[in-house]
């Protein structure tokens, strides 16, 4: 369920962003460990977006990469599938400053 109000909630902000007029596309941004899948919002975007502006609106997913802060020397560094620490000191200790959401990036408009 926790999808559903996720995707209302993004459908909530396009429309408003769009400001009445028809949403061709949105361009939206998925962290690997966000609790929503791309294939359950698509789900609950074509009823959610029935008889609305954003009806048949088509949604891009990129995948955004794991950001972390590192506790050891708290420097701001990206985590590749070849790193699991920091890049920088090689500190093990980290607190995850993305990943775990889906963002509304840009709208293709009519």
């Amino acid at each position: 369920m926790h999808e559903f109000s996720r995707t209302q909630n993004l459908l909530q902000h396009a429309l408003k962003a769009a400001n009445s007029k028809r949403i061709l596309r949105l361009h939206l941004l998925i962290g690997p460990f966000c609790e929503e899948r791309e294939e359950s919002i698509r789900f609950y975007w074509k009823d959610l977006a029935k008889d609305s502006q954003a009806e048949g609106a088509e949604l891009d997913f990129e995948h955004l990469p794991i950001e972390i802060k590192c506790l050891d020397c708290t420097g701001m560094v990206y985590l590749t599938e070849e790193t699991s620490m920091c890049e920088l000191c090689y500190g093990e200790r980290s607190h995850l400053l993305s990943g775990e959401d889906v963002r509304l990036m840009s709208m293709e408009l009519e």
